[in-house]
């Protein structure tokens, strides 16, 4: 589903920018705050934080769907991702609290084990989320909020990579987080980085 062709060219209208992930984020958690006083739609809660998390780590959708609480350690997780390729994606401050977060209500709230072996994403019926269900919900909020562009989740990947670049992590660095074989994939962000073109400006 989030299969790309094999020219795949990355494009500006493909990522989602940060005042729009701040949009969406800000419509769902009054919702999932009243999920958590409440105990129902409790899908609230789920899409609040696999959009959240998406954003902090820039996984892959299939990737954050079979993420299991065993691969997350104090400071990283270990993802599976094409090719069966292990890498290994660093948890920052707002990673961890959000995950403790989560991890809380997934207890309180959703009623639902957090033994290592278990999903750290599950559904309401406590079953693991398909790439279709997680793409599913990110296309509802995202014609809630009144973004029009056809964009899913992968665009949070999209996002987590300008970000990096954007806040001076290099390109070897953020290849290896996004698990990319090749750092020409990798460099097609630094067209949409704004700290590329500030550099360009002060010296040409």
């Amino acid at each position: 589903m989030n299969q790309k062709p094999k020219n795949y060219c990355l494009t500006e209208g493909r990522i989602l920018s940060e005042s729009e992930l701040k949009m969406i984020l800000k419509a769902i958690r009054p919702h999932m705050e009243q999920t958590a006083r409440t105990k129902t739609n409790l899908h609230y809660v789920n899409d609040y934080y696999l959009f959240l998390f998406g954003s902090l780590s820039g996984l892959r959708v299939s990737e954050v769907a079979n993420l299991k609480l065993c691969d997350i350690d104090e400071n990283s997780i270990r993802v599976i991702g094409k090719g069966d390729k292990m890498r290994v994606v660093p948890l920052g401050r707002k990673s961890k609290a959000a995950l403790q977060d989560f991890l809380k209500l997934k207890r309180e709230v959703l009623n639902q084990t957090t033994e290592p072996n278990q999903r750290l994403f599950l559904n309401r019926t406590k079953k693991p989320f398909t790439r279709f269900a997680i793409n599913r919900r990110f296309e509802y909020w995202r014609r809630r909020c009144g973004i029009t562009r056809q964009i899913n989740y992968h665009s949070l990947r999209h996002y987590f990579a300008t970000f990096l670049l954007n806040n001076g992590f290099l390109i070897h660095e953020v290849q290896r987080f996004l698990g990319h074989s090749s750092p020409a994939t990798t460099s097609q962000y630094l067209h949409f980085c704004k700290q590329t073109q500030d550099r360009i400006d002060s010296v040409l």
